[in-house]
């Protein structure tokens, strides 16, 4: 076994390998998806090239919007080293985040085509603006229930 993938690497070290905070570190120690190998003569933590990887893993797991419990879960198929689990496991984890992604897509559909309603009322009720008060008769500004006026009970096209 060769010195260099033996060797223990500082927080700080890790740190920079990895790109990851100290702080982001210390929270995966604490989230039990990293571990120390031990400690130095001064404390400080000390981790291998294991704990590296396993932090390479986290990041790439965030990168595809993975929750911190899914990830714990996936570390722990993972650290039993049993393909057969682990990437079946991903592609269902995966599956679900693209029916979520696709909802929230949809929900957010709905929501831009209610604005454009709302915007395109705001456009008609420019020109009416000089000839109707909209603040006269209201404590504070009611240009939004203008804008919004009967809009709730309508569907936005």
């Amino acid at each position: 076994m060769d010195e260099a993938r033996t060797q223990a690497l500082t927080i700080g070290e890790v740190s920079e390998r990895t790109g990851l905070p100290v702080k982001r570190i210390h929270y995966y120690e604490r989230r039990r998806l990293v571990e120390p190998a031990g400690r130095s003569e001064a404390g400080y933590r000390l981790y291998t090239e294991e704990e590296v990887a396993k932090l390479e893993f986290v990041k790439r797991a965030k990168l595809l919007g993975l929750t911190i419990q899914e990830i714990v879960e996936l570390v722990g198929v993972a650290e039993e080293c049993n393909e057969g689990q682990i990437f079946p496991r991903i592609a269902e984890v995966l599956a679900e985040k693209i029916a979520d992604t696709e909802r929230k897509i949809a929900e957010l559909s709905a929501f831009r085509e209610g604005l454009l309603y709302y915007h395109e009322r705001a456009n008609s009720l420019k020109s009416r603006m000089l000839s109707e008060r909209y603040c006269e008769d209201a404590s504070f500004c009611g240009c939004l229930e203008a804008v919004t006026k009967g809009g709730e009970d309508e569907e936005p096209r």
